[in-house]
C-alpha cells in the first residue's frame, strides 16, 4: 500500500487514453461506433481489408452479444430467461459460457460479488437516476429473491430454484465482447492491435509493432497517474466514481451488498485489472470494489497473470494505492 498525496479530484473522472507510437507502426486504422449502450473503438495495424465489410461484420457479432446479454432488450436471451416462470430452460452455449464464468467469481468471493443483485440496484434507483433511500422492509423483501445460489447449470440448462430470481450480467459481458472480436481479428490474421468496449480493453502485439501504452489520466488535470504496457493481455477498471447520490451527507454508491442490501462501505473508487482474456479482468475489477483492497491484494497475489491496481481514499481524504506484485512489470515510470 502506497500513501499518496494527489486531490481525489484526480480520480473522479478517469478515462483511458492511448499514446501514439510510430516509429515500428504504419498505416494504423482505427474502426469504431456504437454498442452495449457505450462506444467500441478497434485499432488495427497494416490493415488489408475493406473498412466498411469489416465494420459491419464486428458490428453484427456485437449485436449477437448484446441480444444475449443486454437487460435493457425485451426479447434478449437473458431478458426472456429472467422473465420465464420455468425453473429449468435450454440456453445457448454463449450464454452458457459466460454465466458459468460469472458464476465462478461468485463463489471465489463468497457472494459479495453477486450477479443477481440487480433487482436491489432497480430498487435504489440506480439505473434510473431517481435515487432514493428504500426502507428496511422494502430491502428485505428483494432480498429474498437475491443470491447467485439460487441458479445453477446443469447439461447446458440453467436450473433457476427461485423463479423469481433476476440475472445481470452487465460487469462481464463487455469484457467478454473484447474477447470475441479480438479471436475474430485472430482468425483474419491480424497480429497488432487494440480493441476497446466501454474502457475495456485487449491487445495483441509481436516484436514487430511498438508496445501498446494505455495511460489513466484526469482530464481536468491532465495528469496521467499510471502509464500501463499492455501487449498481448487485457484490462478493465471499475469504479464507484460515476454511479452515486448523497443524502443527508451520506453518500451512498451503486456497489451493494447483496447480503445486507445496502451498499458498500469500501473506501476504495477504482479498480484495474491486467489478466490474459477480458471475460476475466472484468469480473475482477468489479469484485474488487466489493472486498477489502488487502484481501483483493491476497486473493490476486495468489493468481498467476492477473495483476490489480487499486485507489482507495481514506478518512482524511488521502489517496491510498494498492498494488500487486507484478504490476510493476507491466508499469512505465
Amino acid at each position: 500500500m502506497i500513501l499518496v498525496n494527489y486531490s481525489i479530484k484526480y480520480y473522479l473522472l478517469l478515462f483511458l487514453i492511448i499514446f501514439p507510437c510510430c516509429s515500428k507502426n504504419h498505416n494504423k486504422t482505427i474502426i469504431s461506433g456504437n454498442t452495449m449502450g457505450t462506444t467500441y473503438s478497434i485499432t488495427i495495424s497494416n490493415f488489408m481489408h475493406n473498412k466498411d465489410n469489416f465494420k459491419t461484420k464486428i458490428e453484427k457479432q456485437l449485436d449477437e452479444i448484446n441480444q444475449k446479454f443486454s437487460t435493457y432488450s425485451d426479447d434478449s436471451e437473458i431478458s426472456i430467461i429472467n422473465k420465464s416462470n420455468a425453473d429449468l430452460m435450454k440456453i445457448s452455449s454463449e450464454f452458457e459460457y459466460v454465466l458459468d464464468r460469472a458464476l465462478y467469481y461468485c463463489k471465489l468471493v463468497n457472494g459479495n460479488y453477486d450477479i443477481t443483485v440487480g433487482p436491489l440496484v432497480e430498487l435504489w434507483g440506480f439505473n434510473s437516476n431517481k435515487n432514493i433511500l428504500p426502507s428496511a422492509d422494502d430491502i428485505s423483501a428483494v432480498l429474498g429473491n437475491i443470491g447467485y445460489q439460487k441458479i445453477s447449470l446443469s447439461n447446458h440448462f440453467l436450473v433457476k430454484k427461485n423463479k423469481d430470481v433476476v440475472i445481470d450480467l452487465n460487469s462481464i459481458a463487455k469484457g467478454y465482447a473484447v474477447d470475441k472480436i479480438s479471436e475474430f481479428l485472430d482468425k483474419n490474421g491480424y497480429e497488432n492491435y487494440l480493441v476497446e468496449i466501454g474502457g475495456e480493453l485487449s491487445s495483441k502485439n509481436n516484436n514487430n509493432y511498438d508496445d501498446w501504452i494505455v495511460g489513466i489520466q484526469d482530464p481536468q488535470s491532465n495528469l496521467v497517474i499510471k502509464k500501463i504496457k499492455l501487449n498481448n493481455l487485457s484490462m478493465a477498471t471499475s469504479g464507484t466514481y460515476n454511479n452515486y447520490f448523497e443524502l443527508n451527507g451520506v453518500t451512498y454508491s451503486h456497489i451493494l451488498n447483496p447480503k445486507t442490501g445496502y451498499p458498500y462501505k469500501h473506501k476504495t473508487i477504482s479498480a484495474t485489472i491486467i489478466a490474459k482474456d477480458c471475460i476475466d479482468a472484468d469480473a475482477y475489477a468489479t469484485l474488487s470494489l466489493t472486498i477489502d483492497p488487502n484481501k483483493v491484494l491476497s486473493l490476486i497475489n495468489k493468481i498467476e497473470n492477473v495483476d490489480c491496481y487499486i485507489v482507495e481514499v481514506d478518512s482524511l481524504g488521502n489517496i491510498l494505492e494498492y498494488k500487486s506484485n507484478d504490476l510493476d512489470t507491466h508499469l512505465i515510470f
